[in-house]
């Protein structure tokens, strides 16, 4: 099923400070999920209720947060370098206070 990807403006800067290879496969994951409606495991996995993270390896590993706010509508809220086996808890706070922005 088809969706929208809207990106938070502020998702955008953090994903442009990344390398070429790294934003090439994040847009192809935004491609995927516009025309699919989802990504499988290893690729995404939810990590709340509401939120799922992106998955990106290319010498390193590379996180971007999403949710689904419509029925259609996925919007990215963040995106970072994980430099952690668990995924930051400030990551995860600042990918809910930006989706109560857009809801």
């Amino acid at each position: 099923m088809k969706k929208v990807v809207e990106i938070d403006n502020r998702a955008i800067r953090e994903i442009n400070t990344f390398d070429l290879e790294v934003k090439e496969k994040i847009t192809a994951a935004f491609d995927a999920l516009e025309r699919d409606g989802f990504l499988y495991e290893p690729y995404a996995k939810r990590i709340t209720k509401e939120l799922f993270e992106i998955r990106v390896s290319h010498r390193g590993q590379w996180r971007v947060l999403s949710a689904y706010i419509a029925e259609k509508k996925i919007i990215i809220l963040s995106a970072f370098h994980k430099k952690t086996q668990k995924t930051p808890e400030k990551e995860i706070k600042k990918a809910f206070k930006r989706l109560k922005q857009h809801i």
